[in-house]
């Protein structure tokens, strides 16, 4: 169950990935710009470097997501696979991502340094997260 869960939450993470990228192409043209240099632990990186790791840091975070309902339900602290309890983990997956995982990328906490409306932009991938979480583990063969 553990791995249906990584997967479907790696399936997640992937669709989200491809919308960020193609949302703008049908959209205002408005491409957020990023304008400091990126660093990885300190060396300087080209954009496209830190593009790349950015996408493998959103695919594995939502992998372990997946993962770790999967893990809370086999271990009984979530009873039942329902939408209300999807979405409240990934709620407490996004506080995680905004108060831990921006701030390392340095974003800031929850974002903020980028710009105000950053922590909704968290929040409503959250909410797409768990919906396209609780979809595709509907779909895939059942083992709960």
């Amino acid at each position: 169950m553990i791995l249906q869960a990584a997967a479907a939450g790696t399936m997640s993470g992937a669709i989200l990935l491809f919308f960020s990228h193609v949302a703008p192409a049908w959209s205002a043209k408005n491409f957020i710009r990023d304008i400091d240099e990126p660093r990885i632990f300190g060396k300087k990186k080209s954009r496209r470097e830190a593009h790349l790791l950015g996408a493998a840091v959103h695919i594995v975070v939502a992998t372990i997501a997946g993962a770790g309902y999967a893990f809370l339900i086999t271990q009984s602290v979530v009873r039942e696979f329902s939408f209300l309890s999807v979405l409240g983990w990934a709620i407490v997956v996004g506080i995680f991502l905004g108060g831990v995982i921006m701030p390392i990328e340095g974003h800031g906490i929850f974002g903020v340094k980028e710009d105000a409306w950053f922590p909704v932009d968290l929040f409503l991938t959250q909410l797409l997260w768990a919906i396209l979480f609780w979809w595709i583990m509907g779909l895939l063969p059942a083992l709960w």
